[in-house]
């Protein structure tokens, strides 16, 4: 059975950055085909020097502990994935393997490798080297093996055909194939030191090491004997890790760089000479219900509580005051690019602290008082959420944790609730990171009768479009039942000059070399 393209709908409102999405993004489906030119490109175009910031470089370029987000614009560069993401839709498309197809129950996966691609080495990409990478990630502790917890075995078929076998379907496996969990390692070094720093891939670039200073200053080197080298049109791709936006605003302008994202309030001062894209949408900013179930804090497993803290949340206000004014407000978590996204569930929890206070009062839980980690993502909302909390007779107490501290703390289990900002992936995989008892926004594993009946149909189901009932159902069911407090849909502006243009609208949400093209 083979996997369809999926239709997308257009976003209706320009959103602009936040720094704090920045570092959230840092640390957080077939047919088209990547071989054309990126648009913003028109024919044979003469090749550029490509210098962006990002706000963090790789942790490592180990295959088995690639993490995905903008780290990706330094490790994809380098090894290639087998699938990746179309730009502006988001969708799906062939890289390194050029057709996949699953058996009727999404058992097996057979993946199609590309004909002729090579290491920079010159040793041949193919199946062999896609099974050793694969099994290598299932065995290796580290970011990437959770990604294969559904995968029985990887055997080659043949040169140029891989079978993956599962213990049962995996709705998100296709769409990690487009992250670190479908980089392609070189079996003849995979496990030499040089790996984790300077690995060997058959991706776009090689690193150069000599001009590298890993954690700051990363500079790669095209591949003239790259399979789709006429696909990237730079000489040099140098990704620069600038956490500071005035830092990173100063770069740009110097022309140090020649593409990055800037902060609204500083748009109004680049000229003529820069090309700007908005981003409409790149991650959602939510607070997050993780006693969902109210086994540690009872007044969370009453869904009057969790109804309330929606009602409380000035969510225009917000908007506003904190993003500036430029993005979306929403009640749900899906992607507004997706196909589960649902506009009229934005209609649900209108803001209302009278009516919160009143279920509060209801539930018998008035005057309880929750205590949340508080990060570098939410600093900019404490005082703001916990007026909410106020407002419908709640007390919320923020407990200073450490940036290296964060993620530990939101899966600790000592919190009642945490904020976060958490990138877009594919509708699959959201929905199981949100709301199934293994996801990343539910460490408590909460689940009842109506989740597990929906994540048996959509766990069972193999075509996405058959199963986009069931995950629409479960996107309604959870913003009923209130199981998170969705509040702001944000997104970043990227500038560019130097006759760099971006040519993505971020829908791809792939932070990768392919973004950025070269206007004529």
């Amino acid at each position: 059975m083979s996997i369809p393209r999926t239709g997308r709908r257009p976003i209706r409102f320009a959103a602009l950055g936040a720094a704090a999405l920045a570092a959230a993004l840092a640390l957080s489906a077939c047919s088209g085909s990547p071989e054309a030119a990126p648009s913003g490109s028109a024919g044979p175009v003469a090749e550029k020097d490509l210098a962006i910031a990002a706000v963090s470089g790789p942790n490592s370029l180990d295959p088995a502990q690639l993490v995905d987000g903008q780290q990706q614009f330094v490790w994809s560069s380098i090894l290639d994935t087998l699938l990746a993401k179309e730009n502006k839709t988001g969708e799906l498309i062939p890289n390194a393997a050029e057709s996949w197809e699953y058996n009727e129950d999404g058992t097996e996966l057979t993946l199609t490798l590309r004909e002729g691609m090579t290491f920079s080495t010159g040793d041949p990409v193919d199946a062999d080297a896609v099974v050793a990478t694969m099994l290598r990630n299932k065995e290796t502790p580290g970011v990437v093996q959770v990604k294969y917890g559904s995968v029985s075995d990887v055997t080659a078929e043949d040169d140029l055909t891989v079978k993956v076998t599962f213990d049962s379907f995996d709705p998100q496996f296709l769409s990690n194939l487009t992250g670190g969990a479908g980089a392609i390692g070189d079996p003849a070094t995979l496990d030499d030191e040089r790996t984790a720093t300077d690995p060997v891939g058959s991706g776009p670039f090689t690193l150069d090491v000599a001009k590298t200073v890993p954690g700051s200053t990363y500079v790669l080197t095209k591949r003239d004997d790259y399979w789709n080298a006429d696909a990237i049109p730079f000489k040099t791709f140098t990704v620069r890790v600038l956490q500071d936006p005035t830092a990173s605003f100063n770069a740009l302008q110097a022309g140090e760089i020649n593409a990055a994202t800037v902060q609204t309030q500083l748009l109004g001062q680049l000229g003529d000479e820069y090309a700007v894209q908005p981003i409409d949408a790149q991650a959602v900013a939510y607070l997050d219900i993780l006693d969902r179930g109210g086994d540690k804090w009872p007044a969370l497993g009453d869904e009057r509580v969790r109804q309330a803290l929606n009602y409380a949340i000035d969510r225009e206000g917000v908007l506003k005051g904190i993003f500036s004014g430029v993005g979306m407000v929403t009640e749900q978590i899906f992607s507004p690019y997706g196909q589960v996204y649902d506009e009229s569930l934005n209609e649900t929890y209108d803001y209302d602290p009278e009516k919160g206070k009143e279920l509060v009062e209801e539930a018998g839980h008035a005057g309880e008082t929750f205590q949340i980690p508080s990060t570098f993502l939410s600093t900019s909302l404490e005082p703001t959420l916990t007026q909410a909390f106020a407002d419908v007779g709640l007390t919320l107490e923020w407990v200073p944790v450490p940036p290296q501290q964060a993620q530990s703390a939101h899966l600790s289990g000592d919190y009642p609730l945490s904020f976060q900002i958490t990138g877009f992936n594919s509708d699959q995989a959201d929905a199981a990171s949100h709301y199934s008892t293994s996801g990343y926004a539910n460490p408590r594993g909460y689940t009842d009768e109506t989740i597990d009946e929906l994540f048996g149909t959509i766990n069972s189901t193999v075509d996405f479009e058959a199963a986009l009932p069931a995950y629409q159902e479960l996107n309604t069911y959870a913003v009923e039942q209130a199981f998170e407090v969705p509040i702001v849909f944000v997104g970043g502006t990227w500038a560019s000059r130097d006759g760099i243009v971006m040519v993505d609208d971020g829908r791809s949400s792939v932070p990768t070399v392919r973004l950025f093209g070269v206007s004529e």
